[in-house]
């Protein structure tokens, strides 16, 4: 039978074998004093009782810290619109006066929606291929003119030359494919219940009928 002594030895190197604190998490992973003493006294405790659970926490503190290369794009994202529909100049011309023909037609629109600013980025995406008409992204200044557009993207219906053009927040990948799956459903359900009329849409992340938006608004002012 292991003696207590025995036992005492192996708690000991298991302790010994175990990074120190400083080596496990950088001075600067952490944000703020708090969760500096907080992590410090977990550490701690896991030294004593359960050490093999130290790297199990480095990987969530590397997971919980802050990207900021995610923070920069996230924040040019809340100033982008996509622009879907917009005619595209022709192949045969030269890349700078394909880009000129965009911003042109960027300008153009913006007047139609009578919004007042320069975008400071206007770009096609994607690779140019014949027949396929590319989408824009355009970034402003500042969220105040994202929002403008936005709020105003429905007038294009009524302005000709414009009622094809169809604009709506930049997304990341993931809520792009939310987004085509929710529409996805918006379209089943007008086939199954209406036929195929526009009954349903895509609103705020959900699906719902079109004449309940007003409701939706009013309920959601109501909650800010």
């Amino acid at each position: 039978m292991p003696s207590q002594r025995d036992d005492t030895k192996a708690v000991a190197s298991k302790k010994k074998s175990t990074p120190p604190i400083s080596s496990q998490i950088g001075s600067d992973s952490l944000t703020s004093p708090e969760a500096q003493v907080l992590v410090g006294q977990l550490l701690t405790l896991l030294e004593e009782k359960a050490p093999e659970g130290i790297p199990l926490l480095n990987q969530l503190i590397s997971i919980l810290q802050p990207n900021p290369q995610e923070i920069v794009e996230s924040e040019k994202r809340s100033r982008s619109i996509i622009i879907s529909g917009m005619p595209e100049a022709e192949k045969e011309l030269t890349a700078s006066q394909r880009q000129a023909h965009t911003e042109h037609s960027m300008t153009k629109m913006l007047d139609a929606l009578e919004i007042e600013t320069k975008p400071v980025e206007i770009n096609r995406m994607g690779t140019l291929t014949g027949g396929k008409m590319r989408i824009i992204k355009c970034v402003f200044s500042s969220q105040k003119y994202f929002l403008e557009a936005i709020r105003k993207a429905r007038l294009l219906r009524q302005i000709p030359g414009f009622d094809t053009v169809y604009i709506r927040r930049s997304m990341t990948k993931a809520e792009r494919e939310k987004d085509r799956e929710l529409r996805r459903q918006a379209r089943e359900l007008n086939e199954k219940e209406f036929g195929g009329e526009k009954v349903y849409v895509v609103y705020r992340d959900r699906v719902v009928k079109a004449c309940d938006i007003p409701n939706l608004k009013v309920s959601n002012s109501k909650n800010l």
